[in-house]
């Protein structure tokens, strides 16, 4: 059971030992196979879960009753401990009724959304995989070498169902290639039409018997999965706008509106404490916002994924004690600036720097821990993440550059070049670029260790190309070392060839890139600005409500009870808030830190699919500008209000 999915291993070990208590279990098993849908039993097949439906059906139960029983556990000693009010227990009964109700909806429905997650992630994978197919078809007009091809070197979701269909075909479950792909088409085309008719085009091309009419067929594969690709995801920019709204509206603007009106509620006898606005607005309203964010991502095809980069690039030797350099000095930066605040109160607050007062001195205590706290996590997120984006940048730079260099080697090729000179050659063309300069490793291997062309380019010691982590290039060098023993006009024109299919691509990703900048950019200003911006003038105001209220409880204590005419009682101690307003000023600077961060990751996720490193690059830049907004607005508004009050 060690390569099984949690959830397999969780329903195996639940039909073992706990199949005992269900009276009848073959007429238990067989109303649960019966009562399934077909479209949970394709689910099944289409995760390749080894389960039963007796088996899921069996651990949504138990698993069930077993947080439920944990839950009214829970409930139980809290109320006999008697150390929590009434209203928290309140929370924990409904919690104890709502939590079971979603546990039992995700373990039933779990195979079903894996599934659907998967079919997500796959859509994604469509246009780089067959391209893989078809730019192999153009060079060698061989079904199954293609698919082979594109099986073995890609690492795409899509590319392991690609894998399987081989080794279905190897094990006799398909007559031939031609008969396994028109089954993969029908599967897949309920998902994505266009995916199931660029197959039967790929598979079509195979008769024609001219070599134009063959290339335009497959040119023709390739521009439906293209165009099928920007219309997905032209789809899914549409329907991210009224999501974005709503994330922006509900989980960010109105928690921030709120801020400035809470103090205001003492005055109707609702006196919130510390311990409820940390709950509110560093738990609950930053965990929805995720939820829903991560809600809207799930939609979202993951087109074009960068490869990831392993720890053994000779660039990233040393990568971990770095890393624990960069945790050190960021504890360090934040126990040097968090207590700042503090040790100035301490000092005597020279020249009334911190306020002890609503609206007093210029900065709260508690906005230093803010910036320390920023400081230090963004100080990591940077030195971990700088070295793993400065890969990333040059292979990105070398796949923009790449297309354009094919261009000038299969030119030089067809003249009859040989292939180190063709490679010398475009390397002094395209001096002082990181593909020029690869190029010329490739030569110098050529003549000076007198090696293969492929070893000259993959060779894991001397290789030009071997810390080179991008799938797309070292597949287009692959199908080139293919290529070049045919002749050498056959051999440019599949260089060229391939460099036009690179140029579609290139072009069909930054088409995508702009259909999504719309959303991506208003998430990164909302995060950067917007956001702290009102929550620095709301918490300002919530200070001036903070000292109207103090100024107000102060002249009704100086008022004698009898004459009062008030028709309802209202004492002084009404008046008087229950959150000192330097514990309000930081529990809204985490909250806006928080909040900054998911914006950030939603963001990076809508536009380059959630990559580790560079979300957090994008972090260590964003959150330091946002706590920077926050500050400023805060301490403008306080210098600014408090000559109103």
């Amino acid at each position: 059971m060690e390569n099984l999915n949690w959830y397999e291993k969780a329903c195996k070990s639940t039909a073992l030992y706990c199949s005992r208590l269900v009276p009848e279990l073959d007429n238990f098993s067989r109303k649960c196979e019966k009562s399934v849908s077909p479209e949970y039993r394709d689910a099944l097949r289409f995760t390749g879960l080894d389960l039963e439906a007796f088996e899921t059906v069996l651990f949504s139960y138990l698993g069930t009753l077993g947080v439920f029983l944990l839950l009214l556990g829970t409930d139980l000693f809290l109320l006999f401990s008697k150390s929590f009010d009434y209203r928290t227990l309140v929370i924990m009964g409904t919690l104890t009724f709502l939590v079971p109700l979603v546990v039992l909806y995700y373990l039933s429905e779990y195979v079903k959304i894996r599934a659907g997650l998967m079919k997500i992630a796959s859509l994604g994978d469509i246009p780089e995989v067959l391209s893989y197919i078809i730019m192999s078809m153009k060079l060698v007009p061989n079904l199954e070498h293609a698919v082979l091809f594109a099986a073995r070197n890609s690492e795409r979701p899509l590319a392991k169902d690609l894998k399987k269909l081989t080794w279905d075909l190897n094990l006799r479950l398909y007559s031939g290639m031609d008969d396994a792909l028109l089954s993969f088409a029908d599967l897949w085309g309920r998902n994505s039409e266009y995916f199931k008719r660029s197959l039967h085009l790929i598979k079509s091309s195979t008769a024609e018997p001219d070599e134009a009419q063959r290339v335009i067929t497959l040119n023709r594969a390739l521009d439906i999965s293209l165009e099928g690709t920007e219309s997905l995801m032209d789809s899914f920019a549409a329907k991210l706008k009224t999501p974005s709204y709503v994330l922006y509206s509900i989980f960010i603007l109105i928690p921030l509106a709120l801020v400035a009106l809470l103090p205001a509620v003492t005055v109707v006898g609702i006196r919130p404490r510390i311990t409820d606005l940390v709950l509110l607005y560093d738990l609950v309203f930053p965990a929805l916002a995720a939820i829903y964010a991560e809600y809207i991502l799930l939609q979202r095809p993951l087109a074009f994924i960068p490869q990831q980069i392993p720890d053994s690039h000779p660039e990233l030797s040393g990568v971990r004690q770095k890393k624990q350099i960069a945790f050190l000095l960021s504890v360090l930066t934040f126990a040097l600036l968090a207590p700042s605040g503090y040790l100035l109160l301490l000092a005597g607050n020279p020249k009334g720097i911190i306020a002890t007062e609503a609206l007093g001195g210029l900065l709260p205590p508690t906005l230093p821990p803010v910036l320390g706290l920023t400081a230090g996590v963004s100080i990591y997120l940077y030195m971990s993440s700088a070295p793993y984006k400065r890969i990333r940048d040059r292979i990105k730079e070398m796949e923009r550059e790449f297309a354009d260099s094919l261009f000038v080697l299969g030119r030089r090729i067809s003249e009859g070049k040989a292939p180190e000179e063709a490679f010398a050659h475009t390397a002094r063309t395209l001096e002082g670029s990181k593909i020029g300069e690869a190029f010329e490793n490739i030569s110098m291997n050529l003549l000076g260790m007198r090696t293969t062309l492929k070893a000259a380019i993959f060779d894991e010691e001397f290789g030009a190309f071997r810390h080179v982590y991008s799938e797309r290039i070292k597949n287009t060098m692959l199908l080139f070392t293919e290529s070049v023993h045919k002749n050498h006009e056959a051999a440019g024109a599949a260089v060229i060839k391939l460099a036009d299919h690179l140029k579609e691509l290139a072009g069909v990703e930054e088409r995508i890139r702009r259909s999504l900048y719309e959303v991506t950019s208003t998430m990164r200003s909302t995060a950067a600005i917007f956001a702290p911006l009102i929550a620095g003038i709301t918490l300002a105001l919530s200070e001036v409500i903070t000292k109207i209220l103090s100024q107000v409880s102060g002249r009704m204590s100086r008022v004698p009870a009898d004459l009062t005419s008030v028709p309802f009682e209202v004492g002084p101690d009404a008046f008087v808030q229950s959150i000192p307003p330097d514990l309000f000023m930081l529990a809204i600077g985490i909250y806006v830190l928080l909040v900054s961060a998911v914006l950030t990751r939603f963001a990076g996720a809508v536009e380059y699919g959630g990559d580790r490193a560079q979300l957090k690059y994008d972090l260590s830049c964003m959150l330091p500008l946002s706590i920077l907004v926050f500050a400023v607005s805060t301490l403008s508004a306080r210098v600014i209000f408090r000559g109103l009050v």
